[in-house]
């Protein structure tokens, strides 16, 4: 009752709902756009009804998660190094090319009620925000995860030298906290 009566609400003053895929299960005006997070199922199903989607699912676009298994790696729940995250495609094979293209892209995510500086916010995100970028830009059959590998190098450089802190994909980084 609450999702439909705000979608309503919105609608009246020309603005669109957007909200994470929970808004599926309440009645959702056309225009509403569904942000999927638990998985892929949500973003499938909202396309497949004509609503608009930005991936987000926890198995591929959470930065506050871990991205290794070393002890000492900070982070919430579960694992995602950069290479899995590399290997996301945001749009399924299962949707045909009418639904596919309600598929607005992806977002990264990173809850920081856990993070006590912003030192370690970047940690978590850098250089996981460039292999989610180039998931977003590019088309799956022109991503290649040893030419990014080659390519991050450079983009490492580039970090270092602005000043961020980041994780080294090969090494962590042992000076905690950040």
């Amino acid at each position: 009752w609450l999702v439909s009566r705000m979608g309503d609400f919105l609608q009246a003053k020309g603005k669109r709902m957007l909200g994470w895929d929970e808004i599926l299960e309440g009645g959702l005006p056309d225009s509403a756009t569904v942000m999927s997070w638990r998985g892929i199922e949500g973003g499938l199903k909202a396309a497949q009804m004509g609503h608009d989607v930005v991936m987000s699912p926890t198995t591929h676009c959470y930065f506050d998660y871990r991205q290794s298994e070393e002890p000492e790696e900070p982070g919430n729940l579960g694992r995602i190094p950069i290479d899995t995250l590399y290997g996301y495609e945001p749009i399924p094979d299962a949707l045909d090319a009418q639904s596919a293209h309600h598929i607005l892209g992806v977002q990264g995510n990173i809850w920081t009620e856990r993070m006590p500086t912003w030192k370690l916010v970047e940690y978590m995100i850098l250089p996981r925000m460039c292999a989610l970028s180039e998931v977003a830009w590019s088309p799956a059959d022109q991503r290649d995860w040893k030419r990014f590998e080659q390519r991050l190098m450079g983009h490492l450089n580039t970090l270092k030298a602005m000043g961020y802190t980041y994780r080294h994909p090969e090494r962590l980084h042992r000076e905690f906290p950040l």
